[in-house]
Formats: C-alpha cells, sequence, structure tokens
C-alpha cells in the first residue's frame, strides 16, 4: 500500500470547484503539508494557496472513514501543521479553479484541466514516498473523458480511477484534462504520441496534423539519439487548449500542455492560416524539444526542485533559448516549412532582438537569474531594461552554431554540442537522472565536443555575448556561410512610428501608451506609459488613424494632447525625419 494518496473529484462545474483529499497513512506527530508557490517551467512566484478556499484535517480509519477532526495551524500561506497521533489523516481542500492558462487549473461544465501543483499538497517528509491518485467521476460528467500521461493501475473505459507515480516530483509533471476531444495517435519510432484539443471551432484536419506531429516528433527523436531512435520517455501526449486568442506551452517530462488560438489549427474544407499554423507547429515543436533539454538534461539549480522558493539560475538562455533556436529549425529539417518561411522567422527574431535597448543594458545570463522579478513580472520599463532569454538567446545558439561551422570547416555543429550535452547530462530513465549541469558547467561540454582548441573563441564569445551585452555579428556570420542580412527600408510611415518610439493598445476608444522606449521622440517630448493620446494638431486621435496621422505631419514638429491621471497636457514632437530599416536573411 503506497504510503501517501489523492482522491481528486471535480466537484462544482458552475463554481469551479474541485475538492482534493490527501491521505498520509503514517503521519508524523506534528505533520506540516505544502502548497508549491509556483510550477517548474514558469519562474514565477505564484502561490497555488491562494486558491484554496477551506482546508481541514480527520484522523481516519482503515477504510478512509472520518473519524474525528484535527486540528491545523497555518504556519505562512503556503504550509500548515497537523496535530496528529500518528494515526492515518486525511486533509480535505476545496480549490477554486478557473484559469485557463496552462499552468494552472481550470473547470467548468464544459472542461477541465489541472497540474498537480495546483491541487495537490505535499506531505512533508514523504515527498519522495509512491502515490495512488484516484480521480472521480462525478455523476454530472459521465460523458466526459480523462487523459493524462501517469501509469495507470485500475481505471475505466474513460480514463477514470486509479493511477501511480513514484513520487510528489513526478506527480507534478502530469496534466491532467478532462472533457471531450478531438484527438490523433501516431507512433514515432515505435512510441505512441496522442494530441487531444478541446475547444476547436470546426473538425481538424487529423491527416495533415499527424503527418508533420510525426514528422517533428521523429526529427527531434533522431536528433538526440541518431542511432537507437530512443527518447526519455515511452508515451507522449499534446494537451491542447484552444481560445480565441491564447498562445503558450508548459513542458512536462512525457507531456505538454498548449494553449493556441483557433486560426492556429487547421480545419477539413476550410482555407489554411499558413503563418498561424506554423507558429504552431513551432510551439509543439519547442515544448517537445524540452522534454530532453530541462526536463532531462537539467541545471543543478534544479535538482531538486525547491517548490516554496525561487530556484536561480542563469542557464535560462541555454534551456529556453536553446530550444528556441532548435523549434523553427527542425520544422524545416522535418519539411514542415519551407527554407523561406524559416529565414522569415528568423529574421523576425533578429528584428525583435534589436527592437529594444534592453539587450544593451542585460545580459541573458543576468535576464536568466533575474527572471523571477522581471522577464516573468514585465512592466511598462521592461523593453528598456530586460533582454528575453528566449530571443536573443535563440540569436546566441544561431551565432554559436555558425561560429563552430566555421572553426570546423563545416565538420561540426552545434548539433554535436547539443548531442555531448545529453550523453553527459540526460538519462534515457527518468526514474535515474544524470547530474544536473552546473553554472559554468556549458564550457566543458562545448570544448569536449569541438576540441580545446576552440577555447579561445569560445572564451570570448562568454565573455562578450553570454556575459556581456553587445549585439552578436550577425552581418559577418552569414557572409560567411553564403547568407545576406540585408537592411531593408521600412515604410515612411513604419519609420515615422518608430521615431516616436511608443507601444500602444486601444482603450475605450483612445490610444493608450503601454511603453515609452529610450531615445525615441516621445521620450525627449515627456510622454509616459497610462497617457491616453487624445489629439495631434488639434485632430483627434482614434486606434483606426494615429498612424496616418504621423504619416501626414511626418516633416513636421507636431502638437500632441494627452490625458495623464486624467489631467490635460501638451508634448511638442519634434521633427525626426531619420529613415529605419528591417533586417532580412536572403541567399546570396
Amino acid at each position: 500500500m503506497s504510503s501517501i494518496e489523492y482522491l481528486i473529484k471535480p466537484i462544482d462545474p458552475l463554481g469551479h470547484y474541485f475538492e482534493v483529499d490527501l491521505i498520509i497513512w503514517q503521519p508524523q506527530a506534528l505533520q506540516k503539508v505544502q502548497m508549491p508557490a509556483w510550477i517548474p517551467g514558469s519562474y514565477m512566484i505564484r502561490d497555488f494557496s491562494r486558491q484554496i478556499v477551506s482546508i481541514h484535517a480527520y484522523e481516519i480509519n482503515a477504510k478512509q472513514h472520518l473519524i474525528s477532526p484535527l486540528i491545523i495551524d497555518s504556519l505562512d500561506s503556503n504550509t500548515w501543521q497537523i496535530h496528529t497521533t500518528h494515526k492515518p489523516i486525511l486533509v480535505r481542500t476545496k480549490v477554486y479553479a478557473f484559469d485557463q492558462s496552462v499552468r494552472n487549473a481550470y473547470l467548468d461544465q464544459f472542461r477541465g484541466f489541472y497540474n498537480h501543483s495546483t491541487l495537490c499538497l505535499q506531505a512533508v517528509g514523504f515527498t519522495d514516498q509512491p502515490c495512488l491518485v484516484h480521480i472521480e467521476k462525478c455523476s454530472w460528467i459521465h460523458h466526459w473523458s480523462l487523459i493524462t500521461s501517469m501509469e495507470a493501475k485500475s481505471i475505466d473505459k474513460n480514463g477514470f480511477g486509479t493511477y501511480f507515480v513514484n513520487s510528489y516530483d513526478e506527480l507534478i509533471d502530469h496534466p491532467v484534462s478532462l472533457g471531450q476531444f478531438q484527438s490523433i495517435l501516431w507512433k514515432s519510432y515505435g512510441i505512441n504520441h496522442l494530441m487531444v484539443i478541446q475547444g476547436a471551432s470546426d473538425s481538424i484536419d487529423a491527416d495533415q496534423l499527424t503527418k508533420d506531429l510525426k514528422a517533428i516528433t521523429q526529427s527531434h527523436i533522431a536528433f538526440f539519439e541518431p542511432k537507437t531512435h530512443l527518447a526519455p520517455f515511452k508515451q507522449y501526449i499534446f494537451h491542447v487548449n484552444v481560445s480565441a486568442n491564447g498562445y503558450g506551452g508548459l513542458e512536462h517530462r512525457n507531456s505538454t500542455a498548449l494553449l493556441c488560438k483557433r486560426s492556429d489549427l487547421p480545419y477539413k474544407n476550410l482555407v489554411l492560416d499558413k503563418k498561424s499554423y506554423e507558429d504552431f507547429l513551432g510551439l509543439c515543436s519547442h515544448e517537445y524539444f524540452h522534454a530532453w533539454n530541462v526536463k532531462s538534461i537539467k541545471p543543478k539549480a534544479f535538482q531538486p526542485y525547491q517548490l516554496q522558493q525561487r530556484n536561480h539560475t542563469s542557464l535560462l538562455w541555454l534551456f529556453e533559448g536553446f530550444t528556441s533556436y532548435y523549434d523553427d529549425l527542425q520544422l524545416l529539417r522535418s519539411n514542415t516549412i519551407t527554407l523561406d518561411s524559416y529565414l522569415e522567422r528568423l529574421s523576425k527574431t533578429i528584428n525583435q532582438v534589436l527592437s529594444t535597448t534592453g539587450r544593451l543594458k542585460q545580459s541573458v545570463s543576468k535576464s536568466s537569474f533575474d527572471a523571477w522579478t522581471k522577464y516573468y513580472v514585465m512592466d511598462e520599463n521592461t523593453p528598456n531594461a530586460v533582454v528575453s532569454y528566449y530571443s536573443k538567446g535563440s540569436l546566441i545558439a544561431l551565432a554559436l552554431d555558425l561560429y563552430i561551422r566555421q572553426f570546423t570547416q563545416n565538420q561540426q555543429s552545434l548539433d554535436d554540442v547539443m548531442r555531448a550535452l545529453w550523453q553527459k547530462h540526460g538519462s534515457l530513465d527518468a526514474s535515474k537522472p544524470a547530474e544536473g549541469i552546473s553554472e559554468s558547467g556549458f564550457k566543458d561540454v562545448v570544448l569536449g565536443a569541438i576540441g580545446e582548441a576552440f577555447k579561445s573563441t569560445w572564451n570570448q564569445f562568454e565573455k562578450r555575448f553570454i556575459h556581456g551585452t553587445e549585439d552578436l555579428p550577425l552581418k559577418e556570420l552569414f557572409t560567411s556561410h553564403g547568407y545576406a542580412l540585408k537592411e531593408i527600408p521600412l515604410s515612411s510611415s513604419e519609420s515615422v512610428l518608430q521615431n516616436l518610439g511608443i507601444r500602444s493598445t486601444s482603450h475605450e476608444g483612445f490610444v493608450k501608451v503601454t511603453h515609452v522606449l529610450d531615445q525615441g521622440t516621445a521620450h525627449q517630448a515627456g510622454l509616459c506609459a497610462g497617457d491616453l493620446i487624445l489629439s495631434i494638431q488639434r485632430e483627434r486621435v482614434s486606434p483606426n488613424n494615429l498612424n496616418s496621422l504621423l504619416d501626414r505631419y511626418k516633416n513636421h514638429a507636431i502638437q500632441m494632447t494627452v490625458f495623464r491621471q486624467d489631467l490635460l497636457h501638451e508634448c511638442l514632437i519634434e521633427k525626426n525625419d531619420k529613415g529605419f530599416s528591417k533586417l532580412q536573411i536572403t541567399a546570396t
């Protein structure tokens, strides 16, 4: 018998509540239970305990009947202590679940989804113990199915029943989807893969999805294990929630939770939005690559995860940035996108990184370390102060790839480094993880794969681009590999907007400034985030005419009127006819 058991009930879809029982068969005298403060893969303190609306503890007998209530004390916002007599106890929580994100829990009358880190308390002192997880099928969901990658022990035809995990760490790596699904199933090198989709507006083109996803997943497996074609999982599940305008993903050891727009998917007999579909394939590719790079290969700082506090590492540029480089590259290699599409997507990333001055103030290693308080807690100054370890990290991978190819005369590439990283710090058996990589350990992997002669190049590369804030010499690198990074002039209206240097959104019919970029004419004129732009040259501004008005007065200084905190202000935007361009990769 497992010393820890959970009983999970979706009790109230209209109120969005789960009821969760934690059973500890041999508790300590003062037994602590805790709710995680964050979920691995999303580096921000989220305090999931805030969703607990009630918590009670009881002594129980062998048949799990409640015998008597127990005293339960709050020690902090995430931790409780229960006074026991060493007899079995049950801790019952009622948890609110109405978050559509991939990180949390959701329940209504149409679908359910949850991560166990958002529902299930951990029993302190027993987190390394095997657990039984019972998921109850309530009467109102008789037509629903349950999808999860947990090991089934005793389940019905719809997936409800009892599952087994080896530890709490494993438990929180298996999300659960509830409801009715469109699904596709395929094998990649003999490994079962399943995608379940909820929220789509029409019938999915299963043939298109199956063909593309099989090509992508086979490309990943063969990338890390070109000889054996083995993977660090025996099955893999893509949980897909489709919404009006969502986008995102969260990686797990043998599954991923994805959020996408309805226009991202291919439908039978409907015109395909090619770019949106490529974005979706890129998201699938990114999270799937994580099964190797961050779920198996880990920073030492994540071994084990400390779920009550921030876990800092300066290596997210490697785990997220390099994954971002390979997600699109693997689409190209699997022939699911064309070379032209790949170069367009890569050009877009380059322009995104170069569009903000945060890249000149913060290194990717510092961005990684400070992700908890900066990248994941963005504000109006983020573009001026923070660099994305995703985007610039992907360009660092690109540049390192080109440096290695140049240095070895195309005999080696970053692929060799990633496979060496996998062999040294990865494991095909999740129950026997390899030692995590130290904060300075990537250098040893690079030199081990490419050779000591590369040491001087690597040292300068690391100093300038990883720990430093220099822009990568992409033009020179592309030229040496038969490509050009050309400057394409922006249109007149685009240049005017670039000169102004603001980001904005529509707000109750007004243009609301969300960001003011360093050294733009808006910054120099004193415009602030939160300002509502009322007029330009006494003519009313709306979300529909801002660009045309700026273009009309591009050769003049302009008088701009704004509301700030409901007070009227005037700003003089000086004339600036500087032209701007964007970069585009082309073959020479």
